[in-house]
């Protein structure tokens, strides 16, 4: 096929091998070592009729993959995990950095695994060798080698920027996206994202999402479960209705509300309209000229809302379906209107 390349979500597990850590680069003996250590910890993400790659990243068992793998939790698809016991386990999502392209799963009853090492990625340099492992086409276990080729800012599939992400030869498909990428200690550098191709087929040019943003999200959501600051997390019961939001509890000069820091794209509040503070601000914002923070909801079907304990309480009986009002401003409140949303699924499966 013929025309301008195109950025293709592949689905696919690569590894970063440095060699100029090794004076004698990548051996057979320790490509062998190196695929035994990751099929241990590796695994095949089910998302209803697609598939995808993950792994262990923490002492809690926590699976990091692609935020588009995930991505058929909108319509309300199970989740399932394939460890390579080929024991199928479902999961849930804990937390989903859209921008980056990165979720995080948590199994059901999953088996005690050893987690992958996150590694510095800002040490990974163009010439180190690289390894793929992972499920191109379902074909799981599946290991190829390449080298860095560069390193470049690339959209992501959530309309961000993921910067300095690691450019590689090595071949992946689809099926891999959101494995591991390594280094020659086995440690993790990066996660699969994307290709570039012309024909949606690996064509030499793929890309892994720096391990820093994955160390950034695991860090913030331990130190919410350990009663830190809260990171921005899906507004939703595990089986109730989904605004499709990722949002914060906000208080400034008087005013009390739920601070939305970015929409999933195509859920229920983009749908409506709404904005978060990562988004571009309204044309009629600039004109104002005050600070664009995100759309602030305060209040749902009239009912006040100060936080997000009271926008849940506020959606909780919901069903997907319903339609809610919900009332909402930009700044300290000097603007406020109404967005009537249609509620969808909750991004959460297996329960």
């Amino acid at each position: 096929m013929r025309g301008r390349p195109a950025f293709w979500l592949s689905s696919v597990c690569w590894l970063l091998v440095p060699s100029a850590l090794l004076a004698d680069g990548m051996t057979e003996a320790r490509r062998i070592a190196i695929s035994r250590r990751l099929a241990q910890s590796t695994v095949t993400v089910l998302v209803g009729d697609g598939s995808g790659s993950g792994f262990v990243a923490s002492r809690e068992g926590w699976i990091v993959t692609n935020a588009h793998v995930a991505a058929g939790i909108l319509e309300g698809a199970e989740i399932l995990v394939r460890y390579g016991s080929h024991r199928d386990r479902r999961a849930r999502v804990v937390a989903v950095d859209a921008e980056h392209d990165l979720a995080i799963l948590e199994a059901e009853d999953g088996p005690r695994v050893r987690p992958l090492r996150l590694a510095d990625s800002s040490r990974v340099v163009v010439g180190q060798n690289v390894l793929a492992f992972g499920s191109p086409f379902g074909l799981e276990g599946t290991l190829t080698q390449g080298i860095v080729s560069a390193r470049r800012d690339i959209p992501s599939a959530g309309g961000g920027t993921i910067q300095g992400a690691i450019q590689t030869d090595a071949a992946i498909n689809p099926g891999n996206s959101g494995g591991p990428l390594v280094d020659a200690r086995g440690d993790v550098v990066g996660v699969n994202t994307t290709i570039l191709s012309q024909t949606g087929r690996s064509a030499g040019i793929g890309f892994a999402i720096p391990s820093s943003y994955v160390t950034a999200l695991v860090d913030a959501v331990r130190r919410e479960r350990d009663g830190g600051p809260a990171r921005p997390a899906p507004v939703a019961a595990p089986s109730g209705p989904w605004l499709g939001i990722f949002a914060e509890n906000f208080s400034m000069q008087g005013l009390q509300g739920v601070q939305i820091t970015q929409v999933v794209t195509g859920g229920p509040a983009a749908r409506a309209g709404l904005l978060g503070r990562q988004d571009p601000p309204p044309g009629f914002v600039l004109g104002l000229g005050v600070d664009w923070l995100g759309h602030i909801i305060v209040a749902v079907d009239g009912l006040p809302v100060r936080s997000l304990a009271d926008l849940e309480s506020r959606l909780r009986g919901r069903r997907p379906g319903d339609r809610v009002r919900l009332t909402v401003t930009i700044a300290q409140g000097i603007v406020a209107a109404d967005a009537m949303v249609t509620l969808g699924p909750a991004p959460v499966s297996g329960r």
